[in-house]
Formats: structure tokens, C-alpha cells, sequence
């Protein structure tokens, strides 16, 4: 099955399980949208005479008609002269719309494989991020007699394509062929591609690179890549022999990279290796900071002695947020504070620092500045910190909701404009890929006032992830009405009574999951609005005797929030009810979170502070930020965040 069948088809899945999760609508748009859901998921010809006179007025019938002609595209046995005939017409009667994207690429794709170069000519826009087009252009150039503009021209496009560390698709190879048989293609060009090539870690396809190349010339990169591949053995090469020349940068992110994969391996290795290569104290210096990041996010012991070992100059955001983390881990308060205070002001000044520079502060009894600064994040801040400081203070914590300021003009103004009506009805037809297009359209040159318009106008219509990822651009994050909808409360009652957890948890996750997208798909195949892997939501459904989901099942609202309720459910039992490590296991795996337990119990926000995935740590702490302001909007009352101070590891479990 091609591209195009592939996204059709997943396009008519989506329409056909999700439904929107607003319905506010007359009894004509509920019809005309219907009908339009049945002729797209019917799509098999180029045949519309069946169409009524209300189905061929609606505001998407393009969108119905760009899918029969992409389906037309794809099939043999066809009159393909009719069909490019309807095609060109289409592309012409809307050019310049959203609509006619995908048909323009499908379509530059069939010319291109039937070799009608002049057609394709004639209708190719450049586009440097489609490799494919590219080089279906190079290829329609090269089909003619090319000029001298025009070899300057593939000349460049050429050289753009080949300085990116990818392989290139089937399409690229003629164009690429024919730069080669014009020595366009030297060999320092050769050894810059093996070199990027070879900074993306793609060992194999660097060593296919330099084959063309000289012995002498591609020694050096086939030891990057043994650097890469085989650490172990490269790096006591260099150990043992300290007359072998590498590029410092090469030996940094080599470096980097088996610091990583083995810090044990890496830590025996560092004395050696800095006095084989001869390196100062000061020389030796982001060797150490590769080497204590790899260490701390073990949360081994020795990560202190080697930050102590990295200058200023060498010292990344990251390097002093890790070594301030190293240090809560180790217990070493005073060591908190002196790291916080070296901190870039950009990096101490944000709610995360801030806060932890209260607790070292209060743990080395520095009470009445402790508090203070605990004040002021409860105070100015709106975040998991603010209320961690709020607990701190033995005080309730309320957010500080801001309503955006929307002209209504503006939202008048904006509800009428056809491009609006159409992200409308993509929205409530479920084409959000498409209406994404169409919003992309009408905010270029958009002022940002009038985007904030926008975004209230489409979270009211029920794109509630465009408008949260606008405002959030925007800058605008305290519009809690808007930010935190409940649009599925059907399933996430059930869920509730399924599971016994509270329902601001499961919104909470849901929000950070996927933006409540309930056909949303990750690139590791979890689905729906809490993006469960369908092995895991079988299992989940065993456990509790409920029906085997298939994967179209879990699109579902009422099967996909009830079963990830209950794995998050699991995961709190098997981490003896502690809803912050059962958080950490449903985003990270089990594994993950058993490997992060501390020796001893500690308290929960340094055993958070401290998961080395960020995208984890960000995760529980983001869930535990949007259940206190979901809590907030049900209740319109005070959180206590006092249960945020539990204790984790150790006797805990």
C-alpha cells in the first residue's frame, strides 16, 4: 500500500472511531457533516454525480473532492489523462489554498514516476525540506538540455541535500549519479558529508561514505567511527599509544558519547587517557563535565568529585543543573547553594532554582531567607515549585488565573472569515492534520493579539490542543478555563469508578499526554488520550477481565481513558501506592523507575528533581501541576499540597 492509501486510510480510521469533543450544532450541520463523513470514507473514485446539492455547497466539498483525486492518483487502470485532466483544473480553480497541498505532491509524484518532466516542471514549488521533490526536480531538469542557470542551480540543491548526515531516498540516486560523472562530488565534500554523518552517530553508512576515498584520507574517520562503535577497545588504543592524532572535537564527542553508554568504563579510563594525551588540569576539563553528567545520571557518588574537576568556562546550563542535582542527591546542602549562586542569572532566576535554593537554605538553617523566597514563588510563580513551596510553608496553594483579554470585535471578525469556517468544520469532521494546514494559512502575518482571538475562538469549537500550544507561544499561560477544558468527562467518570483514581488525576494526564487528542498517535505507536501501546492496554485488560482492545479500539475515549486509569492504577500498587513513581513508570517503564529507587528513603521532590530522562522528570511534575489546577477549577477552593512531601525508596516500599 503507497503513502497516499496509508494516509487516507488512517485519515477515514480517525473519522470513524473519534468523535469531536464539542457538539454544538444545528440539525442541517450535523447532517451535511454526516453526509460528508460517509462520501469520505467512501472514497474509490473520481465520481461525484451522487453528490447532493447541500453536500456540494458545504465548505469542505473540496477537501472530498482533493481525496477522490488523490485516490485516482494512486490507482491503475484508470483513464489517466481524465485524471490529470481534473487534477490540473482542481489545482488551478484553488491555488494558493491549503486544500491543494497534498494533492500537488501526490500529484508531482505520479508525474514523476510516468517521467513527464515538462508537466512537472511547470507545477514544481521548491520546498528544501522534501528531499523526494528535490530530487524529482534534479531528475526533470536533467531530462533536457540544461543550461547554465539551470546547472547552478542544481548545483546548489545539490549541495544543500548532500551536506544533510541522511541517506538519501531511491529518487535522489540519478541526480547524485550524474554530479558524480561531473566531479562535482570531491573528496573534501565526501569527508564533510562522513563527518556530519558521523556526528549523528551513523557509524555503517559513514564507513560506505569513505570507501571512496584514499586510505590516508579516511583513516582518521574510520577511527571516529571505532571511537563510536567500539569505545572500549579505541580508547585504550589511544591510552596505550599516545602518538595517534584525533581532532579534539572528534575526541569530545567520542568521548561524550562513551561516557553515556558505559560511565563505569569511562570513569577507569579518564586518568589514563588525559595523561597519555598529555592534557592539563584545565585541558582535561569537558572530559571531566561528559564524565560527571554520565555519573549523575546515575546518581553515582563520584559525579561531585568530577564536577569539582570543570572550569567555569567550560560549565553548560546543563552541567551546573546536574551538579546541583548531584549534590541534593548526595545530601550536600551547602554544596546546593555555593552551585545555585555560580549559576548564570538566566538559570538561578528560573522557579526551579529558586526553590531549591530555599530548601538548602533551609536545611542549613538560613530559616527567615528560606522562607522569604518559599513566599515568593507561592506568590509570583505558577508551577509544580510554587506549590512544592507552598507545602513548605504549611500554606494552601491558589494559582493566579488570568483570563485572556480578547477584543470581541476581533472574535467577530475572526468567526466569519471562510478560512475560519473551514478550520470549523476540519475540527469537528476530525481532519485535524488539515486544519492544522488551514490554521497555519490564517495566523501568517496574524498579529499576536488577534492569534489570541483565535485560539479562544477554536477552543470553544474544540481544537483545545491548537489553542493550549498558541497561548503557550504566545506566552499566555494563566487562561485556566481555556487550558485546562474537561471535554471528555463520560469516559473519565468511568474511569474513575473503574480505577478509584481521582478524576483531576486522570485530566491531568490526559492533558499531558496528548493534549487531549483522542487519535493521537506517538512515534512509538501508543494511542489515543492516554496513549497506551496496544500490548500494554491488552495486558491491562486482561488483568481486570475486560474485552482484548485492537489498536482501532483504542482511539475510543471510553475503552482508551478506562484502561489507561487502570495500568496507572497497577503501577500505583506496584510502587507501593506512590503516585509520583507510578507517574514515572506509565512515561518511562518499570524498569526505568526500579533502576532510579534510592538505597535509602529520601524525600520525593529530590527523587523527582533527579530522573535523568528529562522528558520524565518534566512529565510528573508537569501531571501533578495540571491535577492541583484541575482540582482548582472543580472546587474553586485552596489546594493542600502537603501530601506533594512524601518520602520515596528505602523503607517507603
Amino acid at each position: 500500500m503507497n503513502s497516499v492509501c496509508r494516509s487516507v486510510r488512517y485519515g477515514l480510521i480517525a473519522i470513524l472511531l473519534v468523535t469531536a469533543s464539542w457538539v454544538s450544532a444545528s440539525d442541517s450541520d450535523t447532517t451535511v457533516r454526516h453526509e460528508f463523513k460517509q462520501a469520505y470514507i467512501a472514497i474509490n473514485s473520481m465520481a461525484d454525480q451522487h453528490d447532493s446539492a447541500t453536500l456540494r455547497s458545504y465548505i469542505l466539498y473540496p477537501y472530498l473532492q482533493a481525496a477522490r483525486l488523490r485516490f485516482a492518483l494512486s490507482q491503475t487502470g484508470v483513464d489517466a489523462v481524465a485524471v490529470e485532466e481534473r487534477v490540473s483544473a482542481f489545482l488551478r480553480e484553488h491555488q494558493g489554498q491549503p486544500v491543494t497541498r497534498g494533492l500537488r505532491r501526490d500529484w508531482l509524484q505520479h508525474l514523476a514516476r510516468h517521467q513527464q518532466w515538462t508537466t512537472f516542471l511547470a507545477n514544481y514549488q521548491p520546498d528544501t525540506n522534501d528531499v523526494e521533490l528535490t530530487c524529482w526536480h534534479a531528475s526533470a531538469l536533467l531530462a533536457k538540455p540544461v543550461t547554465t542557470d539551470e546547472a547552478a542551480l542544481l548545483r546548489e540543491s545539490l549541495l544543500t541535500l548532500w551536506l544533510r548526515p541522511k541517506r538519501f531516498p531511491e529518487a535522489c540516486n540519478e541526480a547524485f549519479d550524474w554530479a558524480t560523472s561531473h566531479h562535482w562530488l570531491s573528496a573534501g565534500l565526501i569527508e564533510q558529508r562522513a563527518k556530519l554523518v558521523l556526528q549523528a552517530g551513523q557509524t555503517d553508512f559513514a564507513r560506505e561514505l569513505v570507501q571512496s576515498l584514499s586510505a590516508e584520507q579516511s583513516e582518521a574517520l574510520r577511527f571516529w567511527a571505532d571511537l563510536i562503535d567500539k569505545p572500549q577497545a579505541a580508547f585504550d588504543r589511544l591510552i596505550a599509544t599516545p602518538s595517534i592524532r584525533v581532532e579534539e572535537t572528534v575526541l569530545q564527542d567520542a568521548w561524550l558519547r562513551f561516557a553515556r553508554k558505559d560511565p563505569s568504563g569511562a570513569l577507569t579510563r579518564f586518568a589514563p587517557l588525559m595523561k597519555s594525551r598529555g592534557y592539563s588540569v584545565q585541558t582535561a576539563s569537558p572530559y571531566a563535565l561528559s564524565l560527571a553528567l554520565s555519573l549523575s545520571w546515575s546518581r553515582r557518588s563520584e559525579a561531585l568529585t568530577y564536577f569539582a574537576q570543570v572550569f567555569p568556562t567550560d560549565k553548560t546550563d546543563q552541567g551546573y543543573e546536574w551538579h546541583a542535582r548531584a549534590a541534593l542527591w548526595a545530601g550536600d546542602w551547602s554544596q546546593v547553594i555555593q552551585v545555585i549562586s555560580e549559576m548564570p542569572v538566566s538559570l538561578k532566576s528560573q522557579a526551579r532554582w529558586r526553590y531549591w535554593l530555599a530548601r538548602a537554605l533551609q536545611q542549613n538553617d538560613q530559616q527567615v531567607l528560606a522562607h522569604s523566597l518559599f513566599q515568593n514563588l507561592v506568590a509570583n510563580d505558577d508551577n509544580y515549585y510554587a506549590a512544592l513551596a507552598a507545602a513548605r510553608l504549611g500554606v494552601r496553594y491558589v494559582p493566579h488565573g488570568h483570563p485572556l483579554t480578547i477584543d470581541q470585535a476581533d472574535l467577530q471578525q475572526l468567526s466569519v472569515l471562510p478560512i475560519m469556517q473551514r478550520i470549523r468544520e476540519l475540527v469537528a469532521v476530525n481532519l485535524r492534520s488539515e486544519a492544522l494546514q488551514e490554521w497555519d494559512a490564517a495566523m501568517s502575518g496574524l498579529p499576536s493579539s488577534q492569534q489570541a482571538a483565535a485560539a479562544k475562538l477554536v477552543s470553544s469549537w474544540g481544537w483545545h490542543e491548537q489553542a493550549i500550544m498558541v497561548t503557550a507561544r504566545l506566552g499566555q499561560y494563566n487562561d485556566y478555563d481555556m487550558l485546562y477544558p474537561r471535554p471528555y468527562d463520560g469516559p473519565v467518570d468511568k474511569a474513575v469508578r473503574a480505577s478509584g483514581l481521582s478524576a483531576d488525576l486522570v485530566y491531568g494526564q490526559m492533558r499531558q499526554e496528548s493534549l487531549f487528542r483522542a487519535d493521537a498517535v506517538s512515534v512509538a505507536n501508543a494511542r489515543g488520550l492516554l496513549q497506551l501501546l496496544p500490548t500494554t492496554a491488552r495486558t491491562t485488560a486482561k488483568q481486570f477481565n475486560l474485552p482484548t482492545p485492537n489498536e482501532v479500539d483504542l482511539f475510543n475515549p471510553d475503552i482508551n481513558v478506562s484502561l489507561g486509569a487502570l495500568h496507572l492504577k497497577l503501577l500505583e500498587r506496584d510502587f507501593g501506592g506512590q503516585t509520583m513513581m507510578a507517574l514515572a513508570a506509565y512515561n518511562a517503564g518499570t524498569a526505568a523507575v526500579r533502576r532510579w529507587l534510592p538505597a535509602h528513603a529520601m524525600d520525593a521532590d529530590i527523587w523527582v528533581e533527579n530522573i535523568p530522562y528529562n522528558e520524565t522528570r518534566n512529565y510528573v511534575q508537569r501531571i501533578f501541576w495540571h491535577s492541583l489546577v484541575y482540582g482548582w477549577l472543580r472546587t474553586g477552593e485552596p489546594v493542600d499540597t502537603q501530601a506533594w512531601l512524601m518520602r520515596i525508596g528505602g523503607d517507603t516500599q
